[in-house]
């Protein structure tokens, strides 16, 4: 009866919400917020222990368990790279002058949207320090982002927009969004006139200005690994701040491909595309690694001021009617 109602996850498997008919709190608690009975995190002992004996179709029901999103192979398994959240999940720390900050973004507004910041070092090294992650709109979106990394742009609480989006260009150095949001499938009033609008133009009208990214799914799964892996020092090029990207992390570790039934599998190869299933975050990641090298030991060629003013300048805009001169 409660499928239908947003329903916000206060800790991992601690969820809340309003009841429509009363407005009574409701607060639903599973298992897995217990870290020691989560398969995830300390649990395995006690989740195979209790599993053993238990029918499949009442067990997922009991936990509520969806095995869907476990069936595949991991994507950053051990067969396809050197991922291992014990390495490549780190605290934050306090960095100092990175070559260049980046922000990429993943939209959703029923789907949580998640956005990503990353650090880009003299060692060639990705680290990413803070995610946001929540559905909402574009303009309640921008709002919240401002909200959410408005320290590193110096504060922007008494901005205006304008004032907001020259702090954002001015910190963030690459800041990429999901291509798909160039999809004219909106429509908004301007200068009394309907038009054809875009989630991009939303975002730019909020004070954030992205470019899309790359979408090549293959492409930004194979360098993510490439990230991930260890040099002949045990180093990588590739760090997440684990108590500032909780979701990121999450889903970086059950990130899988599809599997086909049975029938399936008998005519096609083993499936290429991932599960389309709590991905916000690694979609993000995707966006933003197609910015740096192909081969992480390469440095990033860093765009002069000179040149990204013109790149400004050169972006094609989009007029509505009353903008055409028509003399």
């Amino acid at each position: 009866m409660y499928k239908d109602i947003k329903k916000k996850e206060i800790i991992k498997g601690l969820k809340y919400w309003k009841n429509p008919k009363n407005n009574f709190s409701v607060l639903m608690l599973h298992y897995t917020a217990d870290p020691y009975k989560d398969p995830d995190r300390h649990g395995k002992e006690w989740f195979e222990k209790e599993q053993k004996g238990a029918l499949k179709a009442l067990w997922n029901k009991e936990m509520e368990v969806d095995f869907t999103t476990k069936s595949g192979k991991l994507i950053f398994g051990p067969e396809y790279c050197d991922f291992d959240s014990n390495t490549h999940f780190i605290d934050s720390f306090q960095y100092e002058n990175p070559v260049e900050q980046l922000i990429s973004l993943d939209f959703g507004q029923r789907n949580p949207t998640c956005a990503l910041v990353g650090v880009w070092t003299t060692q060639n090294v990705l680290y990413i320090v803070d995610e946001y992650f929540n559905p909402a709109i574009p303009s309640v979106t921008s709002r919240e982002m401002f909200d959410k990394f408005g320290y590193l742009m110096g504060g922007v609480d008494n901005l205006g927009i304008n004032d907001r989006r020259s702090r954002a260009i001015n910190r963030f150095g690459v800041r990429v969004i999901d291509p798909t949001t160039r999809a004219k499938n909106r429509v908004a009033v301007k200068n009394g006139e309907e038009i054809e609008y875009s989630v991009i133009e939303e975002f730019e009208d909020n004070g954030w200005e992205f470019e899309a990214g790359s979408n090549d799914v293959p492409s930004g799964i194979t360098r993510i690994r490439e990230y991930f892996k260890l040099d002949n020092k045990k180093k990588a090029h590739l760090y997440i701040f684990k108590d500032m990207c909780p979701n990121l992390c999450r889903e970086l570790k059950n990130y899988r491909y599809k599997e086909y039934t049975e029938i399936q599998a008998k005519t096609r190869n083993k499936s290429e595309d991932p599960i389309k299933k709590d991905d916000h975050a690694v979609d993000a990641l995707r966006y933003m690694i197609m910015t740096r090298p192909n081969t992480p030991s390469k440095p990033a060629v860093e765009k002069t001021r000179i040149q990204k003013d013109i790149e400004r300048l050169l972006k094609p805009k989009i007029l509505n009617n009353s903008e055409w001169d028509t003399t």
